[in-house]
């Protein structure tokens, strides 16, 4: 393996790490909807693309811009957890 190819492994494997390490909600039941709803989307995105991308290109490189370009169109809309002093959410 070349280190073009390295490199574009590894942008990939960024690229999946970053559509799929969502912060996590509030304990609204509505946060807790939309992330599991974004989560269930963006996991899908990236199997969609990987099994394109091992279809036809084979070209980790394309595989990891598509996964960005369809993860910055589906940002975290729900309210994240912030926790207090004692891990309760304040």
């Amino acid at each position: 393996m070349n280190e073009r190819t390295e490199a574009a492994h590894v942008a990939l494997l960024d690229a999946i790490m970053d559509a799929l390490n969502l912060p996590l909600p509030s304990i609204a039941e509505t946060d807790e909807r939309l992330y599991y709803r974004l989560l269930e989307r963006r996991a899908l995105t990236v199997r969609i693309t990987l099994r394109a991308n091992l279809t036809v290109s084979r070209d980790p490189q394309l595989a990891a811009d598509a996964i960005r370009i369809r993860t910055a169109e589906e940002p975290v809309t729900y309210t994240p957890f912030k926790p207090g002093k004692n891990g309760e959410e304040r």
